[in-house]
């Protein structure tokens, strides 16, 4: 006698109550779950009143809001223009650059450009508020 062998088809579970609490779960998290765009990490730094070793140095740029430049040496401040700096940074090696908080980064990057360009090796940067 033969015996019939039968093909045995696969079992498939059904995923409908697995996406049900998927679902419910989703649901309860959504609702449970605050979100708060404000509540951040706020750090406070601390404030010093020592003074930096580079704030002797010599030579400033100063880059105000509407763009103009100044040159401030030995405390003592001239109007310029960055075409005009090589003529009056002849044998600098390090400059300070203070800049208004508003001003464009590009204006800022330009004048370092420039500094770069004259052989000034060290360049500080200093924003004003």
């Amino acid at each position: 006698m033969k015996r019939r062998t039968r093909k045995r088809s696969l079992a498939t579970p059904d995923l409908t109550p697995l996406i049900d609490v998927v679902f419910l779960l989703l649901i309860f998290f959504m609702l449970v779950t605050t979100f708060d765009k404000y509540s951040g990490f706020k750090i406070e730094l601390p404030k010093t009143e020592a003074i930096s070793e580079n704030s002797n140095l010599e030579y400033e740029l100063i880059i105000d809001k509407n763009e103009k430049y100044f040159l401030m040496k030995d405390k003592i401040s001239m109007e310029t223009t960055l075409e005009t700096l090589s003529e009056k940074l002849n044998n600098v090696k390090e400059i300070t650059i203070s800049a208004d908080k508003d001003l464009r980064y590009e204006v800022v990057l330009k004048a370092i450009g420039k500094l770069k360009s004259i052989g000034i090796d060290k360049v500080e940067l200093n924003f004003n508020e």
